[in-house]
């Protein structure tokens, strides 16, 4: 007789809210959210500008804490641990990728993606340097390891950053807007690149977003909207 043991939630919300300020200054950013995202799903995260979106993923990262609720993180409560204990976890479990690509300029493409592994600490230098070089191949830039962002277009930025959002093999890649400063043909192809990574590495994402062409091509809808949970589909 064979037993199905099904995977811990990479991450679990249960009840969460989360407020500023106090009295009539008040202001709900959200609002009794609850919410698990398995191992490998491609998720959006979709709603107007000033839903809760950003909020939502601060809390998800542990870069902030929410009012009340808890956040596990591969069955961890992230609530009461340190500054210093979130850093760690975000440093070795969770990947990120920005809709302006935050890469520094002074650096070239490789340094970009070997740097912050090795600034990370959890792996040696050779290492580092191996995995930089095969997440910018993966990504289809190669040929373009000595090149700064300046001598790039916005499309391959995009793809430095996605190298190095994965180089370090984290267990959930948190996006905001990644196609949100390129153009239709480069947002597709970024597009596709994550889809791509998802379902031959398995890496589970989150991204935030208002394009209706990954909201067509995600595994999962989540929206909300002035702080609540209005659809999962």
């Amino acid at each position: 007789m064979s037993v199905i043991i099904n995977e811990l939630p990479v991450i679990s919300l249960n009840n969460i809210c989360k407020c500023y300020g106090a009295g009539d200054s008040k202001v709900d950013a959200l609002n009794n959210i609850s919410l698990e995202i398995d191992k490998g799903e491609f998720l959006a995260l979709c709603g107007p500008s000033g839903s809760g979106k950003s909020t939502l993923l601060n809390i998800l990262s542990g870069i902030d804490k929410p009012t009340s609720g808890s956040v596990l993180f591969s069955n961890k409560l992230l609530n009461n641990l340190s500054e210093e204990q979130l850093s760690a976890i975000r440093g070795k479990h969770l990947g990120f990728i920005f809709q302006f690509f935050n890469l520094i300029p002074v650096l070239n493409v490789f340094d970009n993606v070997y740097f912050p592994l090795v600034l990370n600490g959890y792996i040696d230098k050779n290492e580092a340097k191996a995995r930089a070089l095969h997440f910018i191949d993966s990504v289809g830039l190669a040929a373009f390891t000595r090149r700064k962002p300046t001598e790039l277009s916005g499309g391959q930025q995009q793809r430095v950053a996605i190298a190095r959002a994965l180089a370090h093999n984290p267990q959930l890649v948190i996006a905001d807007e990644p196609t949100g400063n390129l153009d239709l043909g480069t947002g597709e192809a970024i597009l596709d690149l994550l889809l791509k990574i998802n379902q031959e590495i398995g890496t589970t994402f989150i991204i935030s977003t208002h394009s209706s062409q990954l909201k067509a091509r995600a595994q999962r809808v989540v929206e909300i909207k002035d702080g609540v949970l209005v659809h999962d589909a």
